[in-house]
């Protein structure tokens, strides 16, 4: 595979991480239960993750890993401060639910509203909201090395860092990077996957 390079996501990367982030996430737990088995209308989805990508690179933090050009793993990070802004998220999402009347979207507005009320009021701290390699590239050392360059600024900064991991596996790869479970699983409606919370204090 090569050198992995470790960066924060910058403007000018937007069009690369929404692609790897699309393909990465596609057979992620939460994200495979939210688009289902129905057909999720392409420009839709297009369109939700380049608008998504683009808040997260503005507003918070998007890093990415990778090599030669191409990136092979994207995860997003949110710094918060009060529990206003994770609830506001949700809200976000539900308006858009309500606005395009797409059962995919209403899925997710269902998850970020359930995950908003479990998620933790300690502040301040950050959240861990995704990471994933693109199917290709899982294995070889960038996820790892992404977690553990994040982690070492969140030490430096003094930082608590939160995540709701979405398999057994992942938590125990979590686990290793020193998180540790708490409090309750997080059930999803409707059938959706059970989320581990868990912090890294």
């Amino acid at each position: 595979m090569g050198t992995v390079t470790v960066r924060r996501a910058g403007a000018g990367d937007a069009a690369a991480v929404t692609a790897a982030y699309a393909a990465a996430t596609a057979d992620e737990a939460v994200n495979a239960w939210v688009m289902g088995s129905g057909e999720v209308p392409p420009e839709l989805l297009e369109a939700h993750f380049s608008a998504y990508v683009a808040a997260a690179i503005e507003r918070d933090e998007v890093w990415l890993a990778g090599g030669g050009g191409e990136v092979w793993t994207v995860s997003v990070w949110v710094r918060v401060d009060s529990a206003e802004r994770i609830e506001a998220d949700a809200e976000e999402l539900a308006a858009a639910a309500e606005e395009h009347g797409l059962a995919v979207l209403e899925r997710a507005a269902l998850v970020a509203r359930t995950v908003a009320a479990a998620h933790p009021r300690d502040f301040p701290h950050l959240h861990l909201h995704s990471i994933a390699t693109v199917p290709w590239l899982r294995g070889e050392g960038a996820g790892g090395a992404l977690l553990a360059e994040r982690l070492r600024l969140a030490d430096e900064e003094g930082l608590p860092v939160y995540l709701e991991a979405s398999t057994a596996r992942s938590a125990r790869l979590y686990e290793r990077a020193g998180f540790a479970a708490a409090g309750a699983p997080i059930a999803l409606p409707g059938g959706g996957p059970e989320l581990v919370p868990m912090w890294r204090r």
